[in-house]
């Protein structure tokens, strides 16, 4: 039963694409978006969690993340979107697409509006195959394409990840804004951080941000991005511009 309905999803493409804001906090303008994914809402699948440890036990993964890509791409264009567009990946799957041909990459064949994307890569389920990494992110700068850390902190290989990457962005784990302004040592390790970026052309972006303190507190850290509740929540039809009171 549960597999004749995850087929379901996956032939009629019942997937709707939601869209988070990033914005720039040390200039206060909005630079792209984090694209994720909603199952139907009438169905078991309708959390992005459900959808792909259902997709995990059925060895479907792979293909939902194709149709999830290629999706998110189709309607960042359609709405006519700007700014960059960050895709989450799995690293094995980013590897099989770098190697295709050009017109095969999914973010090469949306038309004559080529959406600028950052491949978002997650420690969770990372290769340790880091040469195949780094030549994949050989292959697809070439095409513009730019490379984010997720949960930077969360576990203790996106360090050696950054290293060997030396991606343009890497996304601070929530656990680090939380309570910010009540945490010192948060605030020393943030700043260091930045300091590691800035050294390295690197943009942070920090997650979770909920409250006007947290990003005050970010802002005097010198982190350059934030992404959060407090500037927008997922949609399918997301703010085209930053419309928040900076001054409240």
């Amino acid at each position: 039963m549960m597999k004749a309905a995850f087929e379901d999803v996956l032939r009629h493409q019942r997937l709707t694409p939601l869209f988070q804001p990033i914005v720039n906090i040390q200039t206060n303008t909005l630079v792209g978006y984090e694209a994720l994914i909603r199952g139907p809402q009438d169905s078991h699948f309708s959390t992005p969690l459900v959808l792909f440890k259902v997709a995990r036990k059925l060895n479907r993964q792979r293909e939902l993340e194709q149709l999830c890509c290629r999706l998110q791409i189709a309607e960042f264009c359609r709405q006519g979107l700007e700014g960059w567009l960050f895709l989450n990946l799995s690293p094995q799957l980013f590897i099989e697409l770098s190697q295709l041909e050009e017109h095969q990459k999914p973010w090469c064949s949306a038309g004559t509006q080529q959406p600028r994307v950052v491949i978002e890569l997650s420690e969770q389920e990372l290769s340790r195959d880091y040469v195949q990494l780094r030549m994949a992110a050989e292959r697809c700068r070439r095409q513009n394409v730019r490379f984010a850390i997720d949960d930077l902190g969360e576990g203790y290989a996106s360090l050696r990840l950054w290293s060997e990457l030396q991606p343009e962005f890497v996304k601070l784990d929530r656990y680090f804004t939380q309570h910010l302004h009540r945490h010192p040592f948060k605030q020393k390790l943030i700043a260091a951080i930045s300091q590691v970026a800035q050294a390295h052309q690197t943009y942070v972006i920090a997650e979770g941000v909920e409250q006007k303190r947290q990003l005050d507190v970010l802002q005097a850290l010198g982190v350059s991005h934030a992404q959060g509740y407090y500037f927008g929540y997922p949609q399918a039809t997301p703010k085209r511009e930053c419309e928040m009171d900076w001054s409240a």
